[in-house]
């Protein structure tokens, strides 16, 4: 079985202007990052358009959609969401001189990305533009509560006895004043 994120570009690379349009799904390997894992649940979504842009070199536009797995920040629940991404890149070949871990210059405008043997690998750009996705925050709603400080109940689910914490005493003056002055805001 062939993976559909690794492509074949020698009879692009023939003609100047050539194009290859496509849209694949592919499963991904799951993707660690701080405090949990990305691990899509469903096939990513790839759409793409391939150019050769001349030398041999080949212009990728792309988006990207992928359902994930995430841990919410707040209440530490599971959900899934939509990531989605669009990127360009540009595929070089390998100069002979360069070797394996040898990374091209940045040309500002898209990353660049060394191929050999007239085959082009999609999969560490969707990796890399899936981590971009991602949100700084993960909620699994706008409006989650979160846990309860005091006794680790998830407020989403049930309301806990807990007595509201009555906020920092070094601040009470701060927080007389503006009950004064008609601004009833948390201190």
């Amino acid at each position: 079985m062939t993976d559909p994120l690794v492509i074949d570009v020698e009879a692009l690379t023939q003609q100047e202007g050539r194009q290859l349009q496509g849209e694949v799904e592919a499963r991904i390997e799951p993707i660690d990052v701080p405090g949990g894992t990305i691990a899509a649940s469903e096939p990513v979504r790839l759409r793409f358009r391939l150019t050769h842009t001349g030398e041999r070199q080949l212009w990728l536009e792309a988006r990207l959609t992928a359902r994930a797995r995430l841990t919410c920040d707040r209440c530490l629940e599971p959900f899934d969401t939509v990531l989605t991404a669009e990127y360009e890149e540009l595929y070089r070949p390998r100069p002979e001189d360069a070797g394996p871990g040898d990374e091209p210059e940045d040309t500002g405008e898209a990353r660049v990305i060394y191929y050999d043997e007239d085959v082009i690998d999609l999969r560490e750009g969707i990796r890399q533009n899936l981590l971009l996705a991602m949100p700084l925050k993960q909620l699994c709603r706008d409006d989650c509560r979160g846990l309860c400080p005091h006794c680790g109940q998830n407020l989403n689910e049930h309301a806990c006895d807990c007595e509201e914490d009555a906020g920092d005493p070094r601040l009470a003056a701060l927080a007389e004043w503006l009950r004064r002055h008609g601004k009833e805001e948390e201190v």
